[in-house]
């Protein structure tokens, strides 16, 4: 279950993974639902954060105690680890603007990575376990606090949204020129099969994820709005109202 070189078979789309999926997709619904009816929920932010908390730690004891920890693939630079990071410090710190990183590389990218892993091990292995519920952890806390907190989505919020991930692409990437590592995905496609093999090489290739990065965050954002909507006007949480008092 623990080691490195057995349990390496895994199977896209096996009854499996398609299970794990519907594990997720039900728990999204069972969530918004959840929501629609009652406001007594913090323990469903406290399960997400033990979750996204041992899902980083654990892989790094992983790691170290098999002997696979590297500067080029294991340190807590990748996209899931950033947006785990930021959705800790959502839980308990409210930040609006933060939450708009978190909002559009939270929740579809994320996804994706459920639909097309980038993980070789099969159930039960542990990193089978861990890459799925940290997977799934991450999109349910966005939705968590976007319904906890209220918090409201506006257009300007897809241009925040890209100037920050752009800003954190470019030290990884400089990284990765340095170090020969591949976080964010900058240096090329990930094995397996994934959408990214069809974005190219060298500067298409980036050109090609700055594209996918907007038609991602669009269709985020429409998909936030919609929610919002049904949400409905319900009465603000005392973050928003503090930070309209901060803004008059």
């Amino acid at each position: 279950m623990f080691s490195p070189d057995k349990m390496m078979d895994f199977q896209l789309f096996s009854l499996t993974h398609v299970l794990t999926l519907l594990l997720f997709f039900l728990s999204a619904a069972g969530l918004v639902r959840w929501y629609g009816k009652s406001r007594n929920s913090k323990w469903i932010g406290t399960v997400l954060l033990c979750i996204l908390c041992a899902s980083e730690i654990s892989y790094q004891i992983w790691s170290l105690v098999t002997g696979n920890w590297t500067i080029q693939s294991t340190l807590s630079l990748h996209l899931c680890s950033i947006s785990t990071f930021v959705g800790i410090y959502l839980y308990f710190k409210r930040d609006s603007k933060i939450f708009y990183l978190f909002l559009y590389i939270g929740f579809i990218p994320p996804i994706l990575a459920l639909i097309t892993p980038d993980n070789p091990y099969s159930f039960p292995h542990y990193r089978y376990i861990k890459y799925f519920l940290h997977h799934m952890a991450i999109p349910l806390m966005v939705l968590f606090l976007f319904y906890h907190d209220h918090y409201q989505v506006r257009k300007s919020s897809i241009f925040f949204g890209l100037g920050l991930l752009n800003c954190l692409a470019v030290p990884i990437f400089i990284l990765n020129k340095v170090s020969g590592s591949n976080y964010f995905f900058l240096a090329g496609p990930p094995e397996g099969t994934t959408p990214l093999l069809w974005f190219g090489d060298d500067a298409v290739y980036i050109i090609n994820l700055e594209i996918a990065a907007v038609i991602v965050f669009t269709v985020n954002y429409l998909l936030f709005k919609r929610l919002g909507g049904i949400r409905g006007n319900e009465k603000d949480s005392s973050l928003m109202v503090n930070e309209r008092n901060q803004e008059k």
